[in-house]
């Protein structure tokens, strides 16, 4: 059985959705694919860098989903260190001989983030450097001969229902994701 860890922070991890409805577990039923969660709440780049030798490399896996980078602007104020250790998570991969597939988040919804995201976010100037992010993360994967599993572009994520709370996905949000990742996984693994 093909094994792939999804890689990343609480949009990997799926927070407050239910094991069933996260986008994994919902991929993983249809496609037959092992999909393992390694999402960690709350993480950043520089926390997955720290963790991906125990938590991938030693699991062997045939493929890796990764995801990250939206903490380090929330808490950080800046997108380029991310995009640095991002890198290096795929660097890193490769040379153990892993499938990465660089997964862009889903945008975060402005709306909803006033209303419930607090104040210690600036999530205004946030939007915009997730934008930048999200940009060079498709000109990187590009140059880079990745494959790229793009979530934004999922469908129409300007609908509050996809959202708990403006960043992160509702079980319904969750299915959308799963849909792109079972079509993504079905053009790109499963023929192996």
């Amino acid at each position: 059985m093909v094994k792939i860890i999804c890689f990343g922070d609480s949009l990997t991890f799926g927070y407050q959705v239910s094991r069933e409805d996260k986008w994994h577990v919902i991929a993983a039923t249809k496609t037959g694919i092992q999909l393992v969660n390694r999402g960690v709440s709350g993480d950043t780049t520089v926390g997955m860098l720290k963790r991906i030798q125990r938590q991938v490399f030693q699991a062997k896996p045939d493929g890796m989903i990764l995801m990250g980078g939206y903490n380090d602007i929330f808490f950080n104020r800046s997108w380029e260190q991310a995009a640095v250790n991002l890198a290096a998570m795929v660097d890193q991969s490769r040379a153990k001989g892993i499938q990465v597939f660089v997964a862009i988040p889903p945008p975060i919804h402005l709306p909803v983030t006033f209303k419930e995201g607090g104040e210690m976010v600036d999530f205004e100037k946030a939007a915009v450097m997730i934008a930048d992010y999200c940009q060079w993360l498709r000109d990187y994967t590009t140059s880079s001969q990745l494959f790229t599993l793009d979530f934004s572009a999922a469908g129409d994520w300007r609908d509050n229902d996809l959202y708990l709370d403006g960043i992160h996905q509702s079980p319904a949000g969750h299915r959308l994701m799963a849909d792109q990742v079972i079509d993504f996984l079905e053009k790109t693994v499963i023929t192996k």
